[in-house]
């Protein structure tokens, strides 16, 4: 994604703690009276001596005090004047440096390996930093502009704005004398030798050690100056980093790029949330609107036709992107034919060859952060990410430059993280936080504090997840029985996944949110026809698309899609196609075209759609096709036929056996994550961002249909809550190895051997959690009035009742037999499921949940009745109960009666 937007939440202001010695405070005398920064004075002229009858020596002017300064120093001309001497860093301010604007972007150029401290990661959020340099008195003052807010040029509104909203004045640089050039001489040291990032408050426990920080480089352009700060944050070295040989001093190499804001004519384009763009807004005091006074455009280049007569032509200015030379070569030509894919957008959209791709020669000495060249970049982070930053201009959204980084670790994809998969890492995997006061948080590194990991979670995480995509298709194909034949699926597999990852970041760096309810366009067999895939095998790359594998009586289509889908043309055309008739004129244009929406293959929905508590089950993260309860079954009948053999498969003579552990983790999880799908249409919602009179628009919320949401619960009783499809064989289970090293980067398992029950209860868990949730509970309480009175709906009492009734069955089922703790009346994992789901109806029935009042007493209800359930099959003399069983149906009913009692206690009458 953009991470322009919504990266980190980080404070503004500035420490400027530095040391008296070395840098002026504000408060002294103007340092044209005093030496600078403690070291430089003006040189006093040589007195006059006795000469020649009558006659005296020339007095000599001063010599200038900017000499002394500036001795040694090396220039760095570009945008700015301004001087490298040391550590030390000066400008030379004058004219239109203080009339002028300037966009400053901050990124990681050698980071530590550590989340968000990777190498190529852009740093801020929200509005990328304007700045401005005024001269306010002896001193000139570093401002971040307030881009905020606005009203019209002369107007009452200008006015209160100017009253209500202010800028934030960052720094105030004494002027140190006039320089070479007539200009104010200020020293910068202060500013950029500091923790101007605030990275200190991410990275717990650091502080900015200016006396180990350095200028690594600093270079000048004429639109842009490049800098960048080897900056080392100092602890007192009792945090251990596995990146970092000692923790007392973490460096972190800090790259800024300013530049001017350009004025080049650019026309904003605005934004309508029927179509997916990252935005600029505004709000404007003067707009006259009777909904609110924002304005939005869409994040856009600045793309115009070189001929603006001709239907379609090349732009005045294409878009180009270099191929960093880090790019294996292997990978070069699906990343390159990546980026050319999206000039069929375009050429429908009326430019021809709006993108170009060049390669970096190996002997380029231009550095991919600079502002004039937008890269493909590949680093090794071992952080398994993708992203699209770019620069905006944040008062009318012209992207102004970009680059995609791509992290080398997605391709090696067997990782150590799969060996144990935990409650956390499947809540990752399926939409994180389920209900509205959940305490599942994302997996947090130690040394961060929680906005750094919630800020990574806002970022284009599609790669971390692609690599257990590619790891389960690799899987898949590694079962054939001709080892050429699963070479060459194998090396297809991997090409056309980075082709796919590459059209995506590519979106992104035009300007293009996620679209997760893309891959709902086909069904599963229309995806594996190549007629119909001829437009792509989902409606958009936007979205995180999973590894297309088929059972093996399915023919198999390409893996994943090799070009755009409509949603994607449909967008590109909304954002860049040239239209005629002034603004008005391109107003109603903009409007016929976001009309269009209802179309199938033009639904959207984007991040904040595709939240845990989100209602609409068809916006995920890696599902497929139009009907879930087929995808599900597909994944259920692909892990069927690969565990036969896995071990095998995954470990040859003389290998440990944790690749067959990784292995059936990963296959395993792509079945649990498509019946965790399922449990979402479960009192699902389905959500349109059509407006009224659009063409096959729909209302905004349409409940979804009553039997996909019976039949999609009777799948998880049987498959996943009556453990059906997770019953594997005991060989199996005791194959599963583990790691066996013990050293930095490598985490050591909690247990070695295979923990079954809580593997099977964390899935079960889960789904329990979604569907049990108090936000779910309210929407299927509220669906009874948003259906008229005839129609059937799915209701709480029925959903808690099936869930008893599936959950507890054996209570019904056994009538009579002998049972034995090794062949019990209720099998280890079934029990396991009925406490969990008992402590889940327990709270329920206490009201210790946000769950309607109906549920509170129909969740007592149930247990009034299961305790009765209960009490007979353990008084009846046709059954001999094995002590596994009778033990763990006693503690229910004690339990039931407690909760009974508990909720029988009231607090007021």
């Amino acid at each position: 994604m953009n991470v322009r937007h919504g990266v980190f939440a980080l404070a503004m202001a500035c420490v400027m703690a530095v040391p008296s010695s070395t840098w002026a405070d504000d408060t002294t005398t103007p340092a044209t009276e005093k030496p600078a920064t403690g070291t430089i004075a003006a040189e006093t002229p040589a007195g006059s001596s006795a000469g020649a009858a009558g006659g005296s020596a020339t007095p000599q002017p001063p010599t200038p005090a900017h000499v002394a300064l500036l001795k040694d120093a090396k220039p760095v001309s570009g945008m700015l004047t301004m001087y490298e001497k040391g550590n030390n860093l000066y400008a030379e301010l004058a004219g239109g440096d203080y009339t002028s604007e300037y966009i400053v972007l901050i990124s990681i150029s050698r980071g530590i390996g550590q989340t968000p401290l990777l190498g190529g990661f852009s740093w801020g959020f929200g509005d990328d930093w304007i700045w401005q340099f005024r001269k306010v008195g002896e001193n000139v003052h570093i401002v971040r502009r307030n881009v905020r807010f606005k009203a019209n040029t002369g107007s009452p509104e200008a006015r209160a704005v100017q009253n209500a909203y202010t800028d934030s004045v960052l720094f105030s640089l004494p002027i140190i004398t006039k320089g070479p050039k007539g200009g104010d001489m200020v020293d910068l040291t202060q500013v950029f030798m500091s923790d101007l990032p605030q990275i200190g408050q991410v990275l717990q426990g650091f502080i900015f050690s200016p006396q180990k920080s350095s200028i690594a480089e600093a270079k000048g352009f004429p639109n842009n100056m490049e800098l960048e700060i080897a900056a080392t944050y100092a602890s007192s070295g009792q945090m251990e980093i596995d990146t970092v040989p000692d923790s007392r001093g973490v460096t972190i190499n800090v790259h800024y790029s300013i530049s001017k804001i350009p004025t080049t004519g650019y026309t904003p384009r605005l934004a309508d949330d029927r179509v997916g763009y990252f935005l600029t807004a505004v709000k404007d005091f003067s707009s006259k609107s009777d909904r609110d006074q924002f304005v939005r455009y869409v994040n856009r280049w600045n793309l115009t036709k070189a001929d603006a007569s001709a239907e379609i032509s090349p732009p005045q200015q294409p878009i180009k992107f270099w191929i960093e030379k880090t790019v294996p070569y292997k990978f070069r030509k699906p990343i390159y034919d990546g980026i050319y894919e999206w000039n069929k957008a375009f050429e429908a959209a009326g430019f021809v060859n709006a993108l170009i791709v060049d390669q970096q020669p190996d002997n380029a000495e231009w550095d991919p952060e600079d502002v004039n060249y937008n890269t493909f970049r590949w680093i090794t982070s071992n952080a398994g990410f993708a992203m699209g930053p770019s620069r905006v201009n944040p008062y009318t959204g012209q992207i102004l430059d970009a680059d995609i980084i791509f992290d080398a670790d997605f391709l090696s994809f067997w990782k150590e993280e799969y060996e144990n998969l935990t409650p956390q890492t499947i809540a990752e995997m399926t939409g994180g936080a389920l209900d509205i006061d959940s305490n599942i948080a994302p997996r947090q590194r130690s040394i961060f504090n929680p906005r750094a990991t919630t800020a990574a979670m806002d970022q284009c995480m599609l790669n971390r997840g692609m690599s257990m995509q590619l790891a389960f298709g690799a899987a898949a194909i590694q079962a054939q029985a001709d080892p050429k034949m699963t070479a060459e699926q194998l090396e297809k597999f991997i090409m056309q996944a980075l082709k796919e990852v590459t059209m995506h970041e590519v979106g992104h760096t035009l300007g293009l949110r996620h679209n997760f309810k893309a891959s709902k366009w086909l069904s599963l067999k229309e995806q594996n026809d190549p007629e119909k895939t001829k437009t792509g095998m989902v409606a958009s790359v936007m979205d995180y698309n999973p590894a297309n594998i088929v059972p093996k009586e399915w023919k198999q289509g390409d893996y994943f899609t090799s070009t755009l889908g409509p949603y994607d043309m449909w967008a590109i055309e909304y954002g860049y196609k040239q239209l005629s008739g002034g603004t008005l004129g391109e107003v109603a244009e903009l409007k016929k075209i976001a009309a269009r929406s209802g179309e199938k293959a033009l639904q959207y929905a984007t991040d904040e759609d595709t939240r845990g508590t989100d209602p609409d089950p068809d916006s995920n993260r890696f599902d497929n096709g139009s009907d879930p309860i087929e995808f599900a079954k597909m994944r259920g009948q692909i892990l069927k036929e690969l565990l036969p053999g896995l071990v095998d498969r995954t470990t040859k003579e003389g290998d440990d056996y944790t690749q067959a552990r990784r292995t059936f983790n990963i296959l395993v999880s792509q079945y649990g994550q498509s019946m965790f799908f399922l449990s979402r249409y479960v009192g699902g919602l389905s959500t349109s961002r059509s407006h009224k009179g659009d063409k096959d628009g729909r209302m905004p919320v349409v409940l979804v249909d009553v039997k996909l949401q019976r039949d999609a619960l009777a799948m998880l009783e049987e498959d996943v809550f009556g453990a059906k499809e997770l019953a594997f064989s005991p060989e199996l289970y005791n194959q599963l190895g583990w790691t066996n090293w013990s050293h930095w980067g490598v985490s050591e398992p909690t247990r070695k051997d295979f923990g079954v029950h809580d593997f099977v209860l964390q899935w079960q868990s889960r789904m329990l959690d979604q569907m049990l949730s108090s936000v779910t509970l309210r929407r299927m309480h509220d669906a009874e009035l948003k259906a008229p009175a005839d129609q059937d709906v799915l209701t709480t009492a029925e959903l808690l009742e099936r869930l008893t009734k599936a959950i507890y069955s054996e209570v019904d089922t056994v009538k009579n037999g002998e049972f034995t703790p090794r062949k019990p009346a209720i099998s280890s994992i079934r029990r396991n499921l009925q406490r969990e789901y008992l402590s889940r109806l327990g709270y329920l029935a206490m009201g210790d949940t946000a769950a309607p009042a109906d549920c509170q007493t129909v969740a007592y209800a149930q247990l009034t009745d299961l305790k009765n359930r209960v009490k007979v099959l353990l008084e009846s003399n046709d059954v001999k109960l094995d002590s596994y069983t009778r033990a763990h149906l006693l503690e229910t009913s004690s339990r039931i009666e407690k909760i009974l009692d508990a909720r029988l206690t009231l607090s007021a009458p």
